[in-house]
């Protein structure tokens, strides 16, 4: 439930306004109708929320008729049946005992959309059958919906025409919406004082947090602020950070620009520093254009290592000519390629057992061996085999792996809370790749 409210507060005050409409309505009244609901209170939200509930009730009630033992299917039946579900609809009757608790309920979700929308609207997201929201389930949650209608017709919008979403993927949208439009979210101001009319609400004893700061909005993280602002480059389009060296912007560079080249020094001399410049072996001048840094420690990996100290090291306080620089420093012809060929990036597989397991599969469930479909259905699925079962299917019946990867991602790892991090989910999706190979 939102922890805007004092939940006891807003149970009392909902019971309370409901009791006092009813009785209102009821002295008159043994029965109200489906027209007499869109006009029970001055805020046409709270009535909107009733008719839904008893449309809600309506289909439930349909569903009842069909029977294992005729065809509910056939053209006749359907046609009959519709006529007769709306010839029943516009029959509304509710009595006093089934409507107020109704208008209680409406209510609540009332003072939620207006006092806390983004709660609201996840809520009903990820109430949707299936973790899946329909087209036509998005239609009724706009036509139902009078206060903030933005957002639920923005949410629309984002189908794009599309039968269904995800609603991991509606609940991202729902997060772009509410942070990019929470200016247009409606003030409570005038709604507090229509219901006060009827029941006087005190909303430091309803709410949690201060009244002006429910629909403000939202504060923004110390990293979205303060790491906004870029770093100047350095170089030719090369990014780096003001506790980079320049040797590392130079190593983060395309590899043409780095020299190929070996070190040879002498004995008991300091270390080349990374903050020293050599020139470059195309030029013969250390002129501006022609000097290149020297590759850091790191880079010694993919080298061998240096056999001699430098003759003499370069000092910031000496400036060196190019000529003397030329002197201080020798090279010798690259002994090993600083690239990569094809041949040692491609990671072969180390042993025959590796090699089965990289193997491709027909079919996702009969490759889970029955540990890890224990420990699949104990550690994703909530220990229910149903839930894994069809899980499996479905996943088996996808046509590549993005397909299957979208499914994991934006509907089971949601539903089921799953950390993304943990072996299971690797090794899921280890199986994912293979059947998709």
């Amino acid at each position: 439930m939102s922890n805007k409210f004092h939940q006891s507060a807003l149970t009392d005050y909902t019971r309370s306004y409901a009791r006092r409409v009813c009785a209102d309505f009821f002295s008159n009244h043994t029965f109200i109708s489906g027209k007499q609901i869109l006009n029970l209170t001055p805020i046409g939200q709270i009535n909107m929320f009733i008719v839904s509930n008893l449309f809600d009730k309506w289909k439930a009630d349909t569903e009842k008729f069909r029977s294992p033992y005729f065809d509910f299917t056939h053209p006749e039946v359907e046609e009959a049946m519709r006529s007769f579900m709306n010839v029943v609809s516009q029959h509304i009757a509710v009595r006093r005992e089934y409507l107020e608790p109704m208008l209680a309920d409406a209510l609540r979700r009332t003072l939620t959309l207006i006092f806390d929308s983004r709660y609201y609207f996840d809520e009903l997201l990820r109430n949707q059958p299936d973790f899946t929201l329909t087209a036509d389930a998005a239609k009724q949650i706009v036509r139902y919906t009078q206060i903030n209608k933005f957002v639920a017709t923005s949410l629309v919008d984002r189908m794009n025409g599309k039968p269904f979403m995800y609603v991991n993927q509606a609940l991202n949208c729902l997060d772009e919406i509410m942070s990019q439009r929470s200016h247009e979210l409606e003030r409570y101001d005038r709604y507090v004082a229509i219901l006060s009319e009827k029941v006087p609400m005190d909303i430091n004893a309803l709410l949690r947090t201060s009244p002006d700061a429910v629909n403000g909005s939202p504060a923004r993280s110390f990293f979205d602020t303060e790491l906004d602002s870029s770093v100047p480059a350095v170089g030719a389009g090369v990014i780096i950070p003001k506790t980079t060296s320049a040797a590392e912007a130079m190593d983060r560079s395309s590899p043409a620009l780095r020299p190929t080249l070996t070190l040879t020094t002498e004995q008991n001399q300091p270390e080349f520093s990374p903050a020293q410049v050599v020139p470059d072996v195309s030029t013969n001048e250390a002129s501006g254009n022609g000097v290149h840094f020297a590759p850091e420690e790191t880079d010694r990996y993919d080298r061998e290592p240096f056999s001699e100290p430098i003759t003499a090291p370069v000092s910031e306080a000496s400036p060196m000519t190019s000529a003397s620089l030329r002197q201080a420093t020798t090279f010798e012809a690259p002994r090993m390629s600083l690239e990569l060929t094809p041949q040692n990036q491609a990671e072969e597989p180390t042993s025959v057992a590796e090699a089965f397991h990289r193997a491709p599969i027909e079919s996702i469930g009969k490759s889970i061996s029955l540990n890890q479909k224990f420990r699949f259905i104990n550690q994703l699925f909530s220990g229910s085999s149903t839930a894994y079962a069809q899980a499996i299917d479905e996943l088996d019946q996808m046509e590549n792996y993005g397909q299957a990867l979208d499914l994991i991602s934006y509907r089971y790892a949601s539903q089921y809370l799953w950390d993304m991090s943990s072996d299971e989910v690797s090794e899921l999706v280890e199986i994912l790749k293979r059947r998709f190979a």
